[in-house]
């Protein structure tokens, strides 16, 4: 029972972050506030709203588990999928001679797996006991 509180608190910390950089990010490039989007050089819209859909879904989790919810691992597991979508279009985008940046490549293969992560410690979070 110890255990399944430090996975919720390590959870919650870092899904708490990631989802206020995600949101931030995004957003920041889709309205181009501060100038952000002037930095990214060549970005794929489909990715940035991935990741900004992504952010939202994250919120939906963060409620579920502040509350203890077993639902919560539902907008985890939507987010995963659209991030893997995301992933074979910026794929699909590359093949079809688009402009990109590689760290684009990177950085949405490193949230898929840590939206795994966080995925997981959430499903260990608000599982029943057997």
């Amino acid at each position: 029972m110890k255990t399944k509180r430090v996975i919720r608190s390590i959870t919650l910390t870092g899904l708490i972050l990631f989802t206020t950089i995600t949101l931030f990010l995004s957003a920041s490039i889709l309205l181009d506030i501060f100038g952000i989007r002037e930095q990214q050089g060549y970005y794929v819209p489909l990715v940035i709203w991935s990741n900004f859909l992504s952010g939202c879904l994250y919120t939906l989790s963060l409620i579920g588990l502040f509350s203890h919810k077993r639902w919560s691992i539902i907008p985890m597991m939507l987010a995963l999928f659209i991030l893997v979508g995301a992933f074979f279009g910026l794929f699909s985008h590359i093949l079809n001679g688009g402009q990109f940046e590689d760290k684009t490549i990177i950085a949405l293969f490193l949230r898929i797996v840590l939206t795994l992560f966080f995925a997981l410690g959430t499903y260990v979070s608000t599982k029943t006991q057997l």
